[in-house]
């Protein structure tokens, strides 16, 4: 049966003391009518569930916990739905700390249009309920994971006082961290599809460095970062780190988008890159 799991409750009790509204305003479980999306739990999915088949995070975590909540209007202390909104699709846009486990954000910037922020670039709109509320999606497997500190940032709390910090859940990327290589509008690709896909086959250099190395780069941080790369292992079997684009890269590239919640499309440009090389180990 379809829970409010604990830390989703502990966001609802903190948001209700700092916003005024009453626990009704604040809703993480649908009603039992309720199938399918965020607000369900493995026992009310059904088939072809966006919350499920389109992240393996989703589908690594789905059990069944509720793993959305929506926030009502509400005006205290100078703070607003609104701003609260348009701040946190904010800090999605800029990958600011403590954003990573959200899928998607349903808000209006006006009260006159619905906009969604979606961390896989699938949807950019919603009902027009969410014109009065605002809900926010989490990948299925962050159930355990804390998600208040990034509404303290805004409502202007903090986590340093705590006399019994908990231990951080996340190991930061290892070094060195290589910003992303190429000039805007490219990336790394097949070598087929014009002078925008970098291969790695034909020796050009940026910022000094050959495109193979930059590539064989990559692939050494996804190592570091514990995914099987290379020889006779899981991903970059036949040839290994090598460095030249082909059929084994599209493979390691859409399954690392795909851990981490990107658009998956196999082309290594800078969001990837950035995710390689910047984000936390989960």
């Amino acid at each position: 049966m379809t829970y409010a799991p604990k830390q989703l409750k502990k966001l609802h009790n903190y948001l209700k003391d700092k916003t005024g509204l009453s626990p009704a305003a604040l809703g993480i479980v649908g009603d039992a009518a309720h199938r399918g999306g965020y607000h369900c739990g493995r026992d009310r999915t059904v088939s072809g569930d966006y919350s499920v088949v389109e992240s393996s995070r989703d589908r690594r975590g789905l059990s069944n916990a509720a793993s959305a909540i929506d926030i009502g209007g509400f005006a205290k202390n100078g703070k607003t739905l609104r701003g609260l909104s348009l701040w946190l699709v904010g800090q999605c846009r800029k990958s600011a700390p403590g954003t990573e486990d959200i899928r998607e954000i349903i808000y209006s910037p006006d009260g006159k249009r619905v906009k969604r922020w979606d961390r896989l670039g699938k949807r950019s709109s919603g009902d027009d309920s969410h014109l009065w509320h605002t809900h926010i999606s989490y990948f299925r497997d962050s159930e355990g994971k804390d998600k208040t500190a990034l509404f303290k940032r805004y409502f202007g709390g903090s986590d340093s006082g705590s006399k019994n910090p908990s231990r951080p859940s996340r190991r930061p990327a290892p070094k060195p961290r290589y910003s992303f290589p190429l000039p805007g509008g490219y990336y790394f690709g097949w070598a087929h599809w014009g002078n925008e896909s970098i291969s790695g086959w034909y020796g050009t250099r940026f910022k000094g460095v050959s495109s193979r190395t930059w590539l064989k780069r990559f692939g050494s941080q996804l190592s570091k970062r514990g995914w099987p790369v290379g020889k006779g292992r899981k991903y970059l079997r036949r040839f290994g780190n090598d460095g030249k684009y082909g059929d084994e890269w599209d493979h390691l590239a859409r399954a690392f988008q795909r851990d981490q919640g990107l658009a998956v499309d196999g082309l290594i440009g800078p969001a990837t890159w950035r995710a390689a090389f910047r984000n936390p180990i989960t």
